[in-house]
C-alpha cells in the first residue's frame, strides 16, 4: 500500500486563512520541513488540526524553544485510521529518514524473545532481541521475568542444560551445580546422545506452542507398553515425567508461536464504513498493507492470501523483521491467525466491529 502524503506550504498569513482551517480533525502523521528543506519535526498525532493550531496557531507554542513558524516551509501530512497503521506509517518514515537511528525512537514497545539455536550441538535456551537464521524463537514476552519463568519451566521439565559451558559430549564439568544436582540430562557426560536430547528439545517447543497432546500421549503409551512388559520402573520415570508437564502446564498456561510460523492478519478500519483495510503478516514482518472494499472483499482477499502466503517467503532484512514483529504484537486485539476459513473469520471480525457500540 502506498502511504501518500499530502504537502501544505507555509506562508504565515494564508496559511493560517486557508490552509490551517483545512487540516483535518482526526489521527494522523505529519513532517514539518524547514526553509532549507530538511525534515526538523516526524510525529503522529490523534488529532491534526489542533496539533498544527498549537504550533502555528495565534497562541503558538515553541518546539525544543524553536518558533517553528519562523523556520517552516512545508508542511506534510496523511490521515491514519487505527493506531496500528498510525505507529506503521511513523516507523516507516522514521526507517526512511534516520537508517541508523531510527531504532533508538522509541515508536512502540519492543519485546523479548525465547531463542533456542539449532545449530547448537546441545542447545539451550537464551533471551533475544534480535533475529538469525539457524534459530527458533518464540514470544512475545511482556517482560524478562516472564521470560526467566518459562525458561526455568523448561529447563526443570524437560532437563535443558542451564549452564553456560560450550557443551560437545565426553566434557563432563564436576564442578558445575547442575551436574551434580541432576537438575539437567548432564549431556557433558554422555548421559543422554544429541538425538536423546534434541528430541528433549522438540518436546519443549511443543509444550510451548500449546501442543501438549504431541508429548502425553507418545508418554502414556510408552509407559502402558513399559508395564505390559513388566519393566515397572522405567514406566514409573515415563509416569513421573507425565506428572511434570501436567504440573507445567498448570503453572504456565500461555501459548506462544515460533516466529518463523508468525503469520496473521491485522483487521482494521479504513476511511469508510464500506472497506477496512489489512495487513498481511509473515514470519513477523509487515508483507503487504491494503484497503479493501467490502463489496468485493471474499474474491479480493482470497487472492492476496494465496499470492502472500503460497508462495516462498520473501527475504527481509533481520532487524526490520524483528521491528515489525514487535510491532504487530503492540495490537494483539487486531490479528488473526491464518488457519481455516480466514476469509470468513475477517468477515466475522467486521461483523462484530459494526455491531460493537461506539464510545
Amino acid at each position: 500500500m502506498d502511504f501518500s502524503f499530502t504537502a501544505v506550504s507555509y506562508e504565515r498569513p494564508a496559511f493560517l486563512d486557508q490552509a490551517l482551517p483545512a487540516f483535518p480533525k482526526s489521527a494522523g502523521v505529519y513532517k514539518i520541513f524547514d526553509t532549507r528543506g530538511r525534515l526538523i519535526v516526524l510525529d503522529k498525532t490523534s488529532n491534526l488540526f489542533e496539533r498544527m493550531e498549537r504550533y502555528f496557531g495565534p497562541r503558538s507554542e515553541k518546539v525544543r524553544d524553536l518558533d517553528l513558524s519562523l523556520i517552516t516551509s512545508r508542511i506534510e501530512f496523511i490521515r491514519t485510521f487505527s493506531p496500528f497503521e498510525a505507529a506503521y506509517v511513523l516507523y516507516l518514515e522514521r526507517r526512511r529518514f534516520f537508517p541508523k537511528t531510527y531504532r533508538k525512537m522509541r515508536t512502540f514497545r519492543f519485546f523479548t524473545l525465547m531463542k533456542i539455536p539449532r545449530r547448537q550441538r546441545f542447545p539451550r535456551i537464551y533471551a533475544s532481541r534480535d533475529i538469525r537464521a539457524g534459530a527458533d524463537y518464540f514470544g512475545p514476552f511482556d517482560s524478562r521475568h516472564q521470560f526467566n519463568r518459562l525458561k526455568t519451566l523448561l529447563e526443570r521439565t524437560f532437563k535443558l542444560r542451564p549452564c553456560l559451558y560450550d557443551i560437545r559430549g565426553g566434557d563432563p564439568h564436576p564442578d558445575c551445580m547442575y551436574f551434580q544436582m541432576h537438575t539437567c540430562s548432564r549431556p557433558c557426560n554422555n548421559d543422554i546422545d544429541r538425538p536423546g536430547y534434541l528430541a528433549d528439545v522438540d518436546a519443549a517447543i511443543a509444550f510451548t506452542e500449546g501442543r501438549d497432546e504431541d508429548i502425553t500421549q507418545p508418554l502414556m503409551e510408552k509407559m502402558q507398553t513399559l508395564a505390559t512388559e513388566m519393566k515397572f520402573e522405567e514406566a514409573e520415570r515415563a509416569h513421573r515425567q507425565l506428572e511434570r508437564i501436567r504440573r507445567a502446564r498448570s503453572e504456565w498456561t500461555a501459548v506462544l508461536r515460533s516466529l518463523w510460523k508468525f503469520d496473521c492478519l491485522a483487521v482494521l478500519p479504513s476511511d469508510s464504513a464500506a472497506a477496512c483495510t489489512i495487513a498481511f503478516v509473515r514470519a513477523g514482518a509487515i508483507v503487504g498493507f491494503k484497503r479493501y472494499p467490502l463489496c468485493d472483499l471474499g474474491s479480493l482477499l482470497t487472492k492476496d492470501l494465496e499470492r502472500c502466503y503460497a508462495e516462498p517467503a520473501p527475504s527481509v532484512d533481520r532487524e526490520q523483521q524483528y521491528d515489525e514483529f514487535c510491532l504487530v504484537c503492540n495490537f494483539p486485539d487486531e490479528l488473526l491467525p491464518i488457519s481455516g476459513d480466514i476469509v470468513a473469520a475477517v468477515e466475522r471480525r467486521l461483523e462484530e466491529r459494526r455491531r460493537r457500540p461506539r464510545a
